[in-house]
């Protein structure tokens, strides 16, 4: 006891922290805790008051997040001023409580930021949250233990509509799951209705698709329209196989509004490279490509001479592609004669080279519009003028021929011309080039050596040309000589490149 006071009393005084977070856990998981199953399933009232007390004596603390983690009816908030408020005493296991009391208050004008369960939007929290005077921003988020499945529910937003503060900022953080996710027994049937509040945030994490499809990912983007995009799966594409979004090229074509894009281990077809490289206000733009395959275009030296308009060739509807290990006629179809592609358009959502499943232990073919679609691509890289943030990963999926029959190496062409359009652009200032996924599988000593004397020839010449680039970040991991690797090529890059300017560094 004597030790928490003088802990209370040093959060109470103390003048250095600014960001303060603080989780309620009792160890290992909620069930195996009594607090949670007996009747005296409440924090201690002194407690609660002593910690608040302190808290509300700080005078440096600006951003404070509480996390009571309760098992049901629980609602954490986030806040950008000090901030005293208490739980209601009622037992939340007693039938006759009052529900109306669960998100009692004190100083609530002081509330900037608000987390809210996505399936407790309704009627209750939105007057809750048109109580808060002060609030400019509402996260929606999935603060249950499993992840979520939102099928045809993502009408119940429309609640949002009425929000009397129209300037909030209606943010998106959800993590979706497909075996067993949490979704409510009896939805409401809720008519699709134009969305009227603003969204800045959409992040989502997501599982593979087995029993369930993630299409409603691809609408809600549509409805929404953030302006800062990050998608991650839950299980690494390179090393779990299975998190594979199939939908990219049709979220790229919604660019218009996008400030920052971050797709984090999973792979993105070129179209969607293509769209993405044209949106007008990027200023981020980080995300995975197949490496394989692009260097597969110049090792089979696959190239249509026939001019392609890009540009009128995506004007296709969004199709699921969900279940994609599952249904054979899902499967992006290859054909020879570029003229199907000129009558009929493409649509790389489904688009795949390098397996990223299980099921799967070889590479498909290539398109036979796929090195024009590319040089497209390194034009756009090369003219660039918005995106100041880029970052790039090679990822070729779960099973790869790449790394057993094939040579395992990046085609000297392939690489100088992605190095060429890096070279040419006015505006990255920050880049990281991400060489993680192929050098981890490939398990071959000579083909670690040939790929670092690859990038000790290409990068230099890029750094010279390039006047632009503050700070390189090249990621290449080593199963062999980790330490020698790193020394080797930061002192290679450093003393064969004339830029001072660069900061690099190798990780």
């Amino acid at each position: 006891m004597s030790l928490w006071n003088q802990c209370l009393k040093l959060l109470s005084t103390n003048s250095t922290i600014t960001n303060l977070s603080i989780t309620h856990t009792c160890g290992g998981y909620k069930s195996e805790c009594g607090i949670y199953h007996n009747e005296n399933s409440l924090f201690n009232e002194n407690f609660f008051n002593g910690l608040f007390k302190s808290l509300s004596n700080n005078k440096t603390i600006k951003t404070l997040t509480l996390n009571f983690n309760f098992p049901e009816n629980w609602f954490p908030l986030k806040t950008d001023n000090n901030i005293l408020y208490k739980i209601n005493n009622n037992n939340i296991y007693n039938n006759n409580n009052n529900n109306n009391n669960k998100f009692k208050l004190v100083y609530n004008d002081l509330i900037k930021t608000i987390m809210v369960d996505y399936y407790e939007i309704n009627n209750e929290s939105i007057n809750y949250i048109n109580s808060l005077k002060s609030l400019e921003t509402v996260i929606i988020g999935c603060l249950r233990s499993s992840g979520y499945l939102f099928t045809n529910s993502i009408w119940v937003l429309t609640y949002l509509n009425k929000l009397n503060n129209k300037d909030l900022i209606i943010n998106f953080e959800l993590d979706l799951d497909c075996c067993d996710p949490y979704q409510p027994k009896d939805l409401e049937i809720i008519e699709k209705e134009e969305f009227k509040f603003k969204t800045n945030e959409f992040k989502v994490s997501y599982d593979f698709e087995e029993e369930t499809t993630y299409e409603f990912v691809y609408e809600m983007i549509k409805e929404l329209n953030p302006k800062y995009l990050k998608i991650e799966p839950d299980q690494c594409v390179s090393d779990g196989g299975e998190s594979h979004l199939l939908q990219y090229h049709s979220i790229s074509k919604l660019n218009q509004n996008y400030e920052s894009v971050e797709i984090i281990n999973d792979f993105i077809p070129l179209y969607a490279l293509y769209r993405f490289l044209q949106s007008p206000n990027l200023h981020t733009l980080k995300f995975d490509l197949q490496f394989h395959f692009l260097s597969s275009i110049y090792n089979n030296q696959i190239k249509d001479k026939t001019e392609l308009d890009f540009n009128k060739m995506d004007n296709f509807k969004f199709i699921n592609f969900g279940n994609y290990d599952y249904d054979e006629g899902q499967r992006f179809k290859v054909h020879d004669d570029i003229k199907f592609y000129i009558d009929n358009g493409i649509n790389e959502d489904n688009q795949i080279y390098c397996s990223y499943s299980r099921s799967e232990n070889e590479c498909l073919s290539i398109p036979p519009y796929s090195m024009s679609l590319w040089n497209q691509c390194l034009k756009l890289l090369s003219t660039n003028s918005t995106i100041t943030n880029l970052s790039i990963t090679h990822n070729c999926g779960c099973i790869c021929d790449f790394y057993s029959c094939g040579n395992g190496l990046f085609n000297e062409n392939f690489f100088n011309d992605f190095m060429n359009s890096l070279a040419n652009n006015k505006t990255i200032k920050t880049l990281t080039l991400d060489f993680n996924s192929q050098i981890y599988q490939s398990k071959c000593e000579y083909k670690e050596k040939n790929n670092i004397n690859l990038i000790n020839k290409s990068i230099p010449p890029m750094l010279d040309k390039n006047t632009t680039l503050e700070s390189i970040v090249i990621i290449y991991y080593s199963i062999y000589h980790r330490n020698e690797i790193d020394l080797e090529l930061s002192k290679e890059i450093s003393n064969l490149t004339k830029n001072k300017k660069c900061k690099i560094t190798i990780r």
